[in-house]
């Protein structure tokens, strides 16, 4: 059974409720917010997917580009953990991702999954609040493992149509159920269990 079912119905309660006390972590000090380039016709209620998939994976390329170092966790080494069985080439740890390369990434998972743009949202909520608590750098090395946790986790606590981990499995053929329940269960404690969301802060990462 998975670790996020005893927390699902928490979801919609805890994005709404304002006077929620549960801290949401720190925003990261140097790319916390997309809202300067997210320019369309979308709303705060109804975000445009491919306009906020594009903003969220810019942020996450400034991310890698602006790291200090390279501080990582084996679960998230795509060497240890490969996510297909082509071979990972041997500079996979020292060439940064070209934004496109990310954007085209988290699409295709987007795309397979269908899921919301309020998803992507979150996902980089929390994929922000796991490198401020977990003093992790997303990096060359760990780039794809960091967003398909904080996507995993992110599908299941807020979107309506939960995605489950066997799912992701049939999107990433190669990947096993028993990595992706690991993965889980380590963001989750990295996280120290914290998956609220408060409203003010969905707002103001949109």
């Amino acid at each position: 059974m998975s670790l996020i079912v005893s927390v699902r119905d928490k979801r919609r309660s805890n994005h709404i409720n304002h006077n929620t006390h549960v801290s949401p972590g720190p925003l990261s000090k140097k790319y916390s917010s997309c809202s300067t380039i997210f320019i369309d016709d979308s709303t705060v209620s109804q975000p445009n997917l491919k306009s906020t998939i594009k903003c969220v994976t810019l942020a996450i390329y400034y991310h890698i580009k602006n790291r200090d170092s390279d501080r990582s966790l084996d679960i998230f080494d795509e060497k240890l953990h490969p996510l297909s069985r082509e071979p990972v080439p041997d500079d996979y740890s020292y060439v940064d991702p070209e934004h496109k390369l990310i954007y085209r990434f988290v699409r295709t998972l987007f795309s397979a999954a269908q899921l919301t743009a309020e998803c992507a949202i979150v996902t980089l909520v929390y994929l922000e609040r796991l490198l401020t608590y977990a003093e992790l750098d997303i990096c060359p090395a760990n780039w794809k493992r960091i967003i398909l946790g904080a996507i995993l986790l992110a599908s299941k606590v807020w979107d309506d149509q939960a995605v489950w981990n066997v799912d992701y499995c049939q999107i990433l053929k190669d990947i096993t159920v028993e990595d992706m329940n690991e993965m889980e269960r380590q963001f989750l404690e990295l996280l120290q269990f914290n998956i609220n969301v408060p409203a003010s802060v969905y707002a103001k990462y949109y």
